[in-house]
């Protein structure tokens, strides 16, 4: 009697002098297997920088030099970082508008507008795209958004001198290479997150102050100051910091829009009565905004959405609305929001005209007023609507602003076709230079509308010529990466039929003999040719180095599956000779993994699918146990309840609001938890279908009081949590001695799981209360109580599993245990994998990403909410606080993977396969989400889009490093004898 496997039964003739033989070979195949998933995933993640997000920075165009006089000779530029369009236009609680000085300009000087910023919403990305004119992509963040050199063109790189006061994280990037420019920065520790950090804006504008002051008494400073393309900019942090610590709805940020208000006030009244020329403009706007949880980073409006006021020398002055309908009115901004978006009549300026723009046009608009270049690299439009100038002049700036975009499609054309052995031109700019000609002839006709007219259209093709040269290699490496992965799929499932089933048992024999005829060599040798040609063809086309690595992986690994020809064969025999009914078995489990991975998949973009799922589960899981063994074992309810309890969490906000009072009933939650699984584990003796995973025997534990440390550790981070929140919200700093006492009670209840008794339960026990004091620390609100709803749902798959071990174990006859003893088993008594351990990867891969959504939304870049590590630090360190936040994530995957471990044990599967069978369906979703990969509609949905792929390509490195994390904790749990011996039993 054979043992039905994954695919089939294995055959009674294998001996048992092969399995060492082959055991080595598995584990040298896994070693190379696991490095080589781990470089691929890595590599073919960064493909979507090459597919949609190559640097739009080329050099070597030419200045294009305005044809008119500068309106202005300097310019002011004054950036409020992360400062809402919303919280800067309404009035307060009291009907006060909180900017009166900026409203008055609005009025009676200048132009207004919002301008629409293009996630990643961030203080880099933002300020390159005011001052130099073009959307940084995020493969910037590769090279490090806070201090790589400058590499580009900008506003200031053109100017005669530039003055620029503020952040140490901002003003560096711009003027740190710049030989004409005099800035200073605060100290990194002024920005501390428990401070009300309007005091940076001021430091901002008294250095300012303290030139002009200066220049009094040093007369080549004041020779400097009387030049004309001068840029004067100030970075205002204070809005930025108040909104991370305090939210943007808090009287602290709502109280610094009041402070940036009177500082613009002040550098007006200053600079006006220094030069009384009235040849100062004006620019006040912000980099990005901040959502209501205090974090920014993705397209949602109240991050895109900032002010925008100009006003000065070159700036029209108001103009009231006569019509509603503009000419521009079908086109959207880059945030994808139509012009002429209502004003809201909150805002109380419904009769004044308002000019919308994108946050790369305030480049161009800037170098307009100076009568300088745009900076080379810029993809801006000059809104015209701002700049007061005669028609003629107008039409030469737009016309400069043309020609300086329509120089980098021609370059980007002339790289492409230098490097390309065929290649495809834009062809609707293929007569480009007739259309300047005869642009050219309309401006000395005096045909200024008609030279307007086609200056735009001119302007509006070379930038969809950028974007083609943007997208030149999509389709060669969007066939080549999926290829690849499609590659690494068929490998993996044919590892984990060769190693970790019983599917045909003197395949591996037969292999092996015939390996030693069917020279591999020849398959090896022709992937080596076929790579070398293709190797040649990149390096003709001066190809980047990713592109050859992209083709040697998907090469590399179709040869290693033509290597196992003979065994896909043999496979196919075996298939062709089962019953309809396992084939049709084996097509319904394949079918409904697909429909639990496309669930997964659709998750992600809505979190509520796991409340239905859960809620389904809890019902017929219950069910099916009830109709199994006696309800009175408990179990059945337990499993029920508990997924009903878990389901509620995804319908919870995203945005975690804050409950401290809840985060600190969640520790004594937990604490009750952690009693109840001590009890059963010490009186569960009495109950079979709890008894595999209690204690073996009674006997005297290592550290009698390990448990009750545990326990009083949980109840010392809730008393912590109150502490340390009530003395930093009153007195506005963290206490050092809090601090301390933080880190101490999150190291070392962190260790204690180490010196646990090593029980299943036992230890299980352990670690949940050693990972609950830091997560407790890390709380702001609901997520604690999400903490100890996810221990209890891990406990429930436990006690299902074990289970269906027990009544398993009973329904086997003991007559066919030698049988079993002798072809069920790999080593050290692990057996193989059958087609119903599917659903161990699976339901890991439910519960690990409900994990990564039970408590928010991890696919946004602006889910991750800063507050959380202010019980550790409030000066503000990036990548130490980023680190805490990723270590918070982790938290529950850490969970449910020595849930999975202890599983893999209790049933005696191999891991490692399982671990392989998890990896195999994150490519499935990962092919999925590589197509969802957007690059058109809102960048909202392009974004999230790529963060989803990023996720789920990550998860094969993520998890290898928890699972040899987890493996500290789990590697020497042992399950009772009892258990351990069942499947022997059977």
């Amino acid at each position: 009697m054979g043992s039905d496997g994954i695919l089939g039964n294995r055959d009674s003739k294998q001996s048992k002098a092969s399995i060492p033989k082959r055991r080595k070979w598995v584990k040298r195949r896994e070693t190379w297997l696991v490095i080589l998933g781990v470089i691929l995933h890595a590599v073919y993640m960064l493909s979507i920088f090459d597919i949609y997000f190559k640097t739009p920075i080329v050099h070597g165009m030419d200045l294009v030099s305005p044809r008119f006089l500068a309106p202005a000779k300097r310019l002011v530029l004054l950036v409020a970082d992360g400062l809402r369009a919303d919280k800067f236009f309404e009035p307060d609680s009291e009907g006060n508008f909180r900017a009166p000085f900026l409203r008055s300009v609005i009025k009676n000087q200048g132009k207004w507008g919002v301008s629409h910023a293009r996630p990643p919403t961030e203080s880099r990305p933002g300020h390159v795209a005011i001052i130099a004119g073009f959307y940084e992509d995020p493969s910037a963040v590769t090279k490090g958004w806070k201090a790589n050199p400058v590499e580009f063109d900008s506003v200031f790189n053109r100017s005669r001198h530039t003055f620029s006061y503020g952040s140490p994280d901002i003003v560096p990037i711009f003027c740190g290479a710049l030989p004409h420019s005099t800035w200073n920065t605060y100290p990194h520790e002024f920005e501390d997150f428990a401070t009300d950090a309007s005091f940076l804006d001021e430091w901002s504008f008294d250095q300012f102050q303290s030139l002009l002051n200066k220049s009094n008494e040093d007369p080549k400073l004041k020779r400097l100051l009387q030049q004309d393309n001068l840029v004067i900019f100030l970075h205002l942090l204070g809005c930025d910091s108040n909104g991370h610590a305090h939210r943007p709805f808090s009287s602290i940020y709502l109280n610094n829009v009041k402070v940036v208000d009177r500082i613009a006030e002040r550098v007006y009244n200053l600079l006006e009565s220094y030069y009384k020329d009235n040849r100062t403009s004006y620019i006040f706007t912000a980099d990005h905004g901040m959502s209501d949880k205090g974090s920014h980073g993705d397209g949602h409006p109240s991050n895109t959405d900032t002010p925008l006021v100009a006003w000065g020398a070159g700036i029209k002055h108001p103009k009231p609305i006569t019509r509603r309908d503009h000419s521009d009115h079908v086109l959207r901004f880059v945030d994808e929001h139509l012009h002429d978006t209502p004003t809201p009549k909150e805002w109380g300026l419904d009769g004044i005209e308002r000019v919308d723009v994108n946050q790369a046009d305030i480049a161009p608009l800037m170098s307009t007023l100076l009568g300088l270049p745009c900076p080379v690299n810029s993809v801006g439009n000059l809104p015209l609507s701002y700049v007061d100038m005669k028609e003629e002049e107008e039409v030469e700036a737009v016309v400069a602003n043309t020609k300086q975009i329509l120089n980098q499609f021609l370059r980007k054309s002339q790289i492409k076709r230098s490097h390309s052995l065929y290649f495809k031109p834009f062809k609707p700019l293929a007569q480009y230079s007739s259309m300047l000609n005869q642009i050219e002839g309309l401006l000395i006709a005096r045909d200024y509308k008609a030279a307007m007219q086609l200056s735009e259209n001119l302007r509006s093709l070379a930038l969809d010529g950028l974007h083609y040269f943007q997208t030149y290699d999509w389709l060669m490496l969007m066939t080549i990466i999926t290829l690849g992965y499609i590659g690494w799929m068929v490998f993996l499932v044919l590892h984990v039929l060769q190693a970790y089933t019983s599917l045909l048992g003197d395949t591996y024999r037969k292999e092996e003999a015939f390996r030693q005829q069917y020279n591999t060599g020849k398959v090896n040798l022709w992937g080596c040719l076929f790579m070398g040609v293709l190797s040649v063809l990149l390096f003709l086309e001066r190809s980047p180095p990713l592109y050859h690595a992209y083709f040697a992986m998907t090469v590399f690994l179709w040869t290693q599956i033509l290597n196992e020809y003979q065994f896909i064969k043999a496979l196919w025999r075996h298939l062709s000779r089962r019953k309809f009914n396992y084939v049709i078995k084996l097509l319904v489990t394949g079918v409904v993994s697909l429909i639990i991975l496309e669930f997964l998949v659709h998750s992600f973009t809505e979190r509520k699918l796991y409340t239905w799922c859960f809620l389904v589960v809890g019902a017929i899981a219950s069910m099916y146990l009830y109709n199994l063994i006696p309800w009175r074992s408990r179990i059945p309810v337990f499993v029920c309840l508990t997924c009903w309890f878990l389901s509620l969490f995804t319908l919870m906000p995203a945005e975690i609001p804050d409950n401290n009072k809840l985060v600190i009933a969640s520790g004594g939650m937990i604490i009750v938890i952690g009693l109840t699984a001590k009890w059963l584990d010490l009186h569960a003796d009495g109950n079979k279908y709890w008894l595999g995973i209690c204690k073996h025997e009674i006997k005297q534990p290592r550290f009698p009081m390990l448990f009750l440390f545990q326990a009083l550790l949980v109840g010392l981070s809730s008393v912590m949590v109150f502490l340390s929140t009530s003395y930093r919200t009153e007195k506005q700093e963290l206490h050092t001695v809090h601090q301390l006492m933080n880190w101490s009670i999150a190291g070392c209840s962190m260790v204690l799981p180490l010196f646990s008794d090593n029980g299943f339960l036992s230890r299980l026990n352990s670690i949940f209360l050693g990972f609950a004091p830091t997560f407790l620390l890390l709380s702001i609100g609901y997520e604690a109580v999400f903490y100890g709803a996810l221990g209890l749902v891990l406990m429930a798959w436990i006690l299902f599993e074990n289970s269906l071990l027990h009544l398993s174990k009973v329904k086997k006859s003991s007559a066919s245990r030698k049988n079993l003893e002798e072809h069920f088993f790999l080593e050290n008594e692990v057996r193989y994998l059958q087609l119903s351990d599917v659903r161990i990867p699976l339901t890991f891969m439910v519960l690990f990403n409900v994990a990564f959504f039970g408590t928010g939304n991890f696919a946004s870049i602006a889910s991750f909410e800063i507050s959380s590590v202010y019980r550790f630090i409030t000066v503000f360190s990036p990548f130490l606080m980023a680190a805490l936040l990723i270590f918070k994530l982790f938290i529950p995957f850490m969970l449910v993977i020595c849930a999975f471990s202890a599983t893999t044990k209790l049933l005696q599967i191999p891991r490692l396969g399982c671990y392989f069978l998890v990896i195999l369906f994150s490519d499935v979703m990962t092919i999925h989400f590589f197509f969802l990969v957007r690059n058109t509609g809102s960048w909202m949905e392009i974004g999230n889009s790529i963060s989803h792929f990023g996720i789920v390509s990550a998860q094969v490195v993520f998890v290898l490093l928890l699972f040899a994390l987890t493996n500290i904790y789990t590697k020497d749990i042992q399950i009772r004898s009892a258990s351990r011996a069942s499947w022997k039993a059977m």
